[in-house]
């Protein structure tokens, strides 16, 4: 290949060397569907995977109209960094009706502290974000919210086959249930890709339905994200001494 050529790609990025073997790079996109309001907005999750590092960017942009009217807004964009299985970043921010709330979140020794407006607090070291790609392992563990920062003793039931209707086609699934600050369920096709999931609001079920073409929740990786290391569940959720 001639000098000038070979400066030219490399300059562009279009050089096979120039890209991580290992890099694996995943977006989906979900409706936001309210059971009065019908669809109120978009959420979008961003994953990447390079030499052990994983990078979780999500974003949710909501707005509940009434006869052209905002009578309810929230904006979220959030990101949380693994390095194996192990949360060692999370940073929100969340602004709901003009009111902003920050969390941010490291690694330090053996625990993860968190700060927000409501101060400083530790979790344990094996603490995982409440996000639906993660909590498909039964059992019982801490979970750390992405949008408030509380630390959260959350409980995981469910696995069984559930049937999903979605873009025309019927959709295997496995169905799980977290039992947290909330309610959360989810249901993962056989690649570990929601293609559903469900946060219960103030008694309000808010639905997030998968948008992204079905193909490219069934080429994902069923490693693509850390899993959560939860302890079996022996029947009693344990409050944690850490708090929220």
């Amino acid at each position: 290949m001639r000098r000038w050529l070979r400066s030219l790609l490399a300059a562009l990025g279009l050089l096979t060397a120039a890209i991580p073997a290992c890099a694996q790079e995943r977006a989906y996109s979900y409706s936001v569907v309210h059971p009065s309001y019908g669809t109120i907005g978009r959420f979008t999750e961003s994953i990447a995977v390079s030499d052990g590092i994983t990078r979780i960017d999500t974003q949710l942009r909501v707005a509940v109209k009434i006869l052209g009217i905002v009578i309810y807004r929230e904006e979220g964009d959030r990101s949380e960094i693994f390095r194996g299985d192990r949360l060692v970043s999370l940073r929100s921010v969340t602004i709901t009706n003009g009111t902003r709330l920050d969390v941010r979140g490291e690694a330090q020794g053996d625990h993860f502290v968190v700060t927000s407006p409501t101060g400083v607090a530790e979790a344990p070291a094996d603490v995982v974000p409440s996000d639906p790609w993660l909590l498909k392992v039964l059992g019982q563990g801490t979970v750390v919210s992405i949008k408030t920062g509380h630390i959260i003793p959350t409980r995981v039931t469910g696995g069984e086959p559930a049937m999903v209707s979605l873009q025309g086609v019927t959709v295997a699934t496995r169905h799980f249930l977290a039992i947290g600050e909330r309610q959360q369920e989810s249901w993962l096709n056989d690649q570990d890709v929601p293609i559903k999931f469900r946060s219960v609001e103030d008694g309000t079920p808010i639905d997030f339905i998968l948008t992204s073409p079905l193909r490219d929740a069934a080429s994902a990786e069923t490693l693509l994200v850390p899993a959560a290391k939860f302890q079996p569940d022996g029947g009693k959720l344990v409050r944690s001494p850490l708090g929220p």
